[in-house]
């Protein structure tokens, strides 16, 4: 399947032809003085070429830490939530000796989506190519807390296969950052980030659920429910009397801000950081073994139980419609990756 791509890079050209056209009708009238705009405040807070600067500085660091598994080799160009997630992934990969299971994020970019703000923080997006594994296109941000400082990679998420994008404004227009309480979409972006955690939670039985697309179209809800299904089923013993416990909890990350990006339609692109976490509990007695490589590394030295306990960094990206809009938020792509691991 493919993704496709849209930007709108000729509105203001379109705009600035009506105008004229309009002026030129109405000659007979008098004429009424306008003031010229400033450029400033029309033009993207970064260039496309110091844009591809700030990807090459980025990609260097990360190829630097992933063959050295040293994470502090990130701290100049890596930030916020892919701080984190990074950090762990290299401390994973240092226990197995083994870097497969750190997240490629491609050098090659289909999209850039550059910033229209004459303020700090600031940040810009860019969307990869597939990986050499033909897996889907990364969703990628980079933020600037101050003027001479370096961006940083903020946050990425892995595009859902054969997701339709936004439009946004050609980067040499910029698109408009949006504040987590701006009320001109459907739902401020505080509140869809709130609400989608509360979905991931509780499911069907979530008050916000037909805010959102149907459950059996959204990937990572999809995953969620699979993973609790299957864990229910491993839990269950053989006399089929007592079973054990699942539950999965979702939180919007309280150290991370919310990006957001206007889209050409009048929505907006959410790119959040959640926390994610599962419990299994078993009878009595029994043991329970990690089942994945992540989580074997994390458990390293710790005596099994009867309970697991399980944390992740995730990220999702949403699309969010304009306020009176009959459209449903839609993901557009997540990343679920286990962070932590314990036998309480």
């Amino acid at each position: 399947m493919t993704t496709t791509f849209r930007t709108r890079g000729t509105r203001w050209a379109a705009l600035g032809g009506l105008l004229a056209a309009a002026l030129t009708l109405g000659g007979c009238a008098p004429a009424i003085p306008t003031p010229a705009p400033d450029a400033a405040s029309v033009s993207p807070a970064l260039s496309v070429d110091r844009n591809t600067q700030v990807l090459e500085a980025m990609n260097a660091a990360l190829a630097e830490a992933g063959e050295s598994l040293d994470p502090s080799t990130l701290e100049g160009r890596v930030t916020g939530p892919a701080l984190a997630l990074r950090t762990s992934q290299l401390q994973v990969a240092q226990i197995r000796q083994n870097s497969d299971l750190v997240t490629v994020l491609p050098t090659q970019y289909k999209q850039i989506i550059l910033p229209l703000t004459d303020t700090w923080p600031r940040t810009t997006f860019a969307i990869t190519e597939p990986t050499d594994e033909l897996q889907p296109p990364r969703l990628i941000a980079l933020t600037q807390d101050a003027p001479r400082a370096p961006f940083k990679l903020w946050g990425w998420v892995q595009l859902r296969p054969g997701v339709t994008m936004p439009a946004f404004a050609d980067p040499k227009l910029g698109s408009e950052l949006l504040a987590p309480d701006d009320a001109s979409l459907a739902v401020t972006p505080q509140d869809v980030v709130a609400q989608y955690a509360d979905l991931l939670t509780t499911g069907d039985q979530s008050a916000f659920v037909d805010t959102f697309e149907p459950a059996e179209e959204d990937p990572f809800r999809v995953l969620l429910k699979s993973t609790a299904e299957r864990q229910l089923q491993e839990l269950e013993p053989d006399n089929d009397l007592v079973r054990g416990t699942y539950t999965f909890t979702s939180t919007p990350n309280p150290d991370a801000v919310i990006q957001t990006v206007r889209t050409a339609d009048g929505g907006a692109m959410v790119l959040a950081s959640l926390n994610g976490s599962e419990h299994m509990e078993a009878v009595e007695g029994a043991v329970l073994a990690p089942s994945t490589k992540t989580a074997q590394a994390l458990l390293e030295g710790q005596e099994l139980t009867n309970k697991l306990t399980a944390g992740f960094m995730d990220m999702v990206a949403l699309f969010v419609p304009p306020a009176g809009s009959d459209q449903r938020v839609k993901l557009l792509g997540y990343s679920h990756v286990q962070t932590s691991a314990s036998v309480g």
